[in-house]
């Protein structure tokens, strides 16, 4: 895909929203997720990529009392949809071949774990077992 012109830009801006949070005074370290810009009319926008490794498999996991949630987002080029493989307290995501796996630290129900992905963001709901 061919750079926009507004490219350096955006990327620019997603990188001073990401410092400005970053440094963000209190106890927890906030934490930026992604972030998406839309720009001009009929396009249905792109994620801009901030990682300096295109290797690296960043996702974010949070959990309560009764479910792991787990976010990633997808680069947009991988050749095919991602396979996700949920296994007793292991989630394998599967991506043009390799796969990235997440340790949970509590086993999971895997008849009542789910996934999905919009706007080339992947969510990953698994229930624990209680």
């Amino acid at each position: 895909m061919a750079n926009e012109p507004n490219d350096d830009i955006f990327r620019n801006l997603a990188k001073a929203m990401e410092e400005m949070i970053r440094n963000l005074p209190g106890v927890e370290s906030p934490r930026f997720v992604g972030c998406t810009i839309i720009s001009g009319s009929g396009d249905d926008g792109r994620i801009f990529h901030m990682d300096d490794f295109e290797d690296e498999f960043d996702y974010d996991l949070v959990e309560d009392s009764e479910y792991f949630y787990i976010t990633l987002e997808l680069s947009g080029e991988e050749s095919g949809a991602p396979r996700v493989e949920f296994m007793d307290q292991i989630v394998r995501v599967t991506i043009d071949g390799r796969d990235f796996e997440v340790p949970l630290s509590a086993p999971i129900h895997i008849g009542q774990s789910r996934y999905g992905i919009k706007n080339g963001v992947m969510d990953i709901i698994c229930r624990k077992l209680n």
